[in-house]
C-alpha cells in the first residue's frame, strides 16, 4: 500500500469519527428535548376603586399613595392650565394636576364643572407648588390660591359629567 491507501484509511476513519459525533450529539439533544410552555405574566388591571372624598376631607396625608376614582366632584377654582382645586367637602378643597397627556390633549376645566377624575394622591408641598408656577401649570397671579393641602391629585384621565 502506497501512501494513496493510508490516505484512503485515514479520510475513511475521519468520516465515520465525524458521524459518530453527530450520532452522540443527536442522541444527548434528545434528552433536552422538552416542551416549555412560553411563561406570560398577566399584567393585572387595576380594580376601579372609588376614592371616598368624605374620608379624604377628614385625613388627606392618610390617603396619599391611593389610587382610584374621583366620581362627582365639583371643580371650585381654575388655577393654570394644567391645575384647579376640586371640594372635598365644604370646608375642604384638593388641588389637582393633569397629566402631561391630558394637557396635550387640550383638556380645559372651569369653575363649577361636574368632573370624573381617575389617578393617584401624592405629597404636596411649597417646592412642588413653586415648581407648578414656574412651569406655568399654575398662574402665577393664582400661585397664592393654591389650596393648603398636604397632597394633591394628578389625574391621569378626566371626563365631564
Amino acid at each position: 500500500m502506497g501512501r494513496s491507501g493510508g490516505t484512503l484509511i485515514l479520510a475513511l476513519i475521519a468520516i465515520a469519527g465525524i458521524g459518530a459525533f453527530f450520532y452522540w450529539l443527536d442522541q444527548e439533544s434528545a434528552a433536552l428535548d422538552t416542551v416549555v410552555a412560553p411563561v406570560m405574566e398577566e399584567e393585572e388591571a387595576p380594580e376601579a376603586v372609588d376614592l371616598n372624598t368624605a374620608a379624604m376631607a377628614a385625613d388627606l396625608e392618610a390617603a396619599i399613595g391611593q389610587q382610584g376614582w374621583l366620581r362627582f366632584v365639583r371643580v371650585d377654582q381654575r388655577l393654570g392650565r394644567a391645575t384647579f382645586s376640586i371640594g372635598l367637602d365644604a370646608e375642604n378643597s384638593l388641588p389637582v394636576l393633569l397629566s402631561p397627556d391630558l394637557i396635550r390633549r387640550g383638556t380645559e376645566v372651569y369653575a363649577n364643572d361636574q368632573v370624573n377624575l381617575h389617578g393617584k394622591l401624592f405629597v404636596l408641598n411649597d417646592s412642588i407648588k413653586g415648581e407648578w408656577v414656574s412651569q406655568e401649570a399654575v398662574d402665577a397671579g393664582n400661585a397664592g390660591s393654591i389650596p393648603d393641602a398636604p397632597g394633591f391629585f394628578l389625574a391621569d384621565s378626566l371626563s365631564m359629567n
